[in-house]
């Protein structure tokens, strides 16, 4: 498949692309899908993905375990997953969640068998910055982000140089990182003073050599 890698600008020349960008002189590995879903789905899936259960789980920092500042669902096929040091059995993929899946991955020609859902409540709930450059996942893993919800600012920021790239992600938005990115990359959802609303996003991943 030809990826098209696109650009961000400081003002949108069309609607279909909706970044922003501090310098804009290093272009990110991704795909920006920001009309993905359709109102009726992504409405449908927000209010489904808010049924389902959801935890907050703990780190260890400076020997002390915190709360993660956000909620977190596990989802995928019949296997056990290694995720922060500790091994989880998936839940079962709910059928709107599936849906989700098979058409990232008809868009894309990637393959992907689970799914990490983050939720954020408040403007309070983050996740810093980060690569998903875990063993579990593979070489050079591509990774592809739903939201939901309301809108919150993704952060991809250039090792190398330090460039940061920023996309606004709207409720149905998709944005995949590329092989590459995760190597060259680190992104982030950063606490925000602003008032915003509930946030979940899906992140659809792949898994190799997950023992059963």
């Amino acid at each position: 498949m030809n990826y098209q890698f696109k650009k961000p600008t400081h003002q949108p020349k069309t609607p279909e692309m909706k970044a922003l960008t501090t310098t804009g002189a290093v272009t990110p590995p991704v795909l920006f899908h920001p009309h993905f879903l359709s109102p009726a789905d992504k409405l449908g899936w927000f209010d489904q993905s808010k049924a389902l259960a959801w935890a907050r789980g703990e780190i260890t920092m400076y020997g002390k375990k915190i709360p993660v500042p956000r909620e977190e669902a596990l989802f995928g096929d019949d296997f056990r997953y290694e995720y922060r040091g500790t091994l989880l059995k998936a839940e079962p993929w709910p059928d709107f969640l599936l849906e989700a899946r098979d058409r990232v991955q008809a868009l894309c020609g990637l393959g992907f068998n689970f799914a990490v859902g983050n939720r954020y409540v408040t403007g309070k709930d983050s996740i810093g910055w980060h690569s998903d450059s875990f063993p579990q996942i593979g070489e050079r893993p591509a990774v592809a982000s739903l939201s939901l919800g309301s809108t919150r600012r993704f952060k991809l920021r250039h090792k190398a140089s330090g460039e940061v790239v920023d996309y606004d992600l709207e409720s149905g938005a998709l944005l995949i990182m590329l092989p590459g990115c995760q190597e060259e990359w680190e992104h982030a959802v950063l606490k925000t003073a602003r008032p915003v609303g509930e946030r979940i996003n899906w992140t659809f991943r792949p898994h190799r050599d997950a023992p059963r």
